[in-house]
């Protein structure tokens, strides 16, 4: 359930509930779930669960959250913007040629 698409899982519950071996593992869900260890963002059972094992009861509005996606962090300020003491230094220019070590450039950071 984390990744897809609301047609894909609706093909993954259908395929579910043809399966010979259904019965079985709807008393293995019911078994884990009694014990605490329930599933998570899958298709189990013909049953699609999020990622905090509630079943999700409408495919087509579930919504995916990418996993470990973060808001971008907002910088609040209260107060008045610093001044700049002067202008800002420029970042030394390195050039990569493949199989060469890097040379110096004579600006040294310290």
């Amino acid at each position: 359930m984390d990744t897809g698409s609301p047609e894909a899982w609706h093909a993954a519950v259908q395929v579910c509930g043809s399966c010979p071996l259904a019965a079985q593992c709807t008393q293995l869900v019911r078994e884990l779930i009694e014990r605490g260890d329930g599933p998570r963002a899958m298709i189990w059972a013909g049953v699609a669960y999020d990622n905090s094992g509630t079943i999700v009861e409408n495919l087509d509005r579930h919504r995916v959250t990418p996993v470990g996606h973060k808001r971008p962090m907002r910088i609040i300020r209260n107060g008045s913007r610093p001044l700049r003491a002067g202008p800002a230094l420029a970042a030394p220019r390195r050039h990569i040629v493949l199989g060469r070590p890097l040379e110096r450039t004579g600006i040294e950071a310290g």
